[in-house]
């Protein structure tokens, strides 16, 4: 038992498991990463925990704590304290495995029951034009690097991790795809839009302006003006910002991965192809893609008119 293990040099020893052992990829070891970090400040903040504290010191207590800090004192709903506690269990389950610790303190710890999975929020094609439009008359000196992340998940659906991790290298512009590794570390092929070509070749010229930041900003096809590799949270402010901008309907409720259920829910409109549909998302199991063959209120207003006279 590797009983001199103090909780930072755990998350290292756990960090390099997920990148060597699960070939997870830099964003999710981050986010991993993120929630035991999260963990850590609360133990020393909240429960006086010493900064260099023993791994073996956490009990099923310190976790249930934390989880019940997620919900009451942040307000974050049971989806994220769910993920937290989803992150802690991998974490303790990896310590436990490699006999660094005895037993599992997230044992026993339940998830949070969530609401049963609405209809996804997503743009109807005019407001997703006009979500284009109000891009293109915004007077921004990122123009052409916004309408191109915005036309990539709009016309490819993809996760925005999936997206600020994209490369120069990755697209295939002879191909008209692009091919990465998606969720799970998983390869993926999506063909692209010539609108996507198009908007990405504006955009190129801009980008090479831009003198990169550090040698993973060199590969990066999106930068900011600083020269680093666009972040996640900057994609996710501009994206309300020209919801708002656009008029569109619930604009403080979109987001990036809402403009992927835009995508998926236009395909399969206009498709009505499941197994495509799931490809093109990365999906594992069909039954997540499901949640994009609902009807909106148009067509199901159409479908009662059409109901014959009994």
């Amino acid at each position: 038992m590797h009983s001199n293990l103090n909780y930072l040099q755990a998350i290292e020893s756990f960090k390099k498991h997920l990148q060597v052992e699960k070939g997870y990829s830099p964003l999710t070891i981050k986010e991993y990463a993120g929630d035991l970090m999260l963990f850590y400040n609360f133990l020393l903040e909240e429960i006086k925990f010493n900064k260099h504290f023993n791994i073996e010191k956490i009990t099923k207590f310190e976790v249930s704590e934390f989880l019940a800090n997620i919900i009451l004192v942040n307000e974050n709903s049971p989806v994220t304290r769910n993920r937290k506690l989803y992150s802690l269990r991998a974490f303790f389950k990896y310590l436990v495995q490699y006999e660094y610790i005895e037993e599992n303190p997230t044992d026993n710890i339940e998830a949070s029951r969530t609401e049963k999975k609405a209809e996804p929020i997503y743009l109807k094609l005019n407001d997703a034009q006009k979500y284009i439009e109000s891009i293109l008359k915004y007077n921004s000196i990122n123009k052409n690097r916004d309408l191109a992340i915005v036309k990539i998940l709009l016309y490819a659906g993809l996760r925005i991790s999936e997206l600020v991790n994209l490369d120069l290298e990755d697209i295939d512009f002879k191909d008209k795809s692009i091919k990465f590794y998606g969720k799970g570390n998983k390869e993926r092929y999506v063909p692209l839009h010539d609108d996507i070509i198009l908007a990405v070749k504006q955009y190129i010229p801009e980008r090479n302006s831009i003198n990169p930041a550090n040698e993973d900003a060199k590969k990066a096809l999106f930068l900011s003006r600083r020269g680093n590799r666009k972040s996640v949270r900057s994609i996710q402010l501009f994206v309300k910002k020209y919801a708002k901008l656009a008029g569109v309907k619930n604009a403080e409720k979109i987001t990036p991965h809402k403009l992927r259920h835009t995508f998926a829910s236009l395909l399969y409109l206009k498709t009505k192809d499941l197994k495509v549909l799931q490809d093109l998302l990365g999906h594992t199991d069909i039954s997540t893609t499901q949640i994009y063959t609902h009807t909106d209120t148009e067509q199901r207003k159409d479908a009662i008119s059409q109901f014959p006279d009994l």
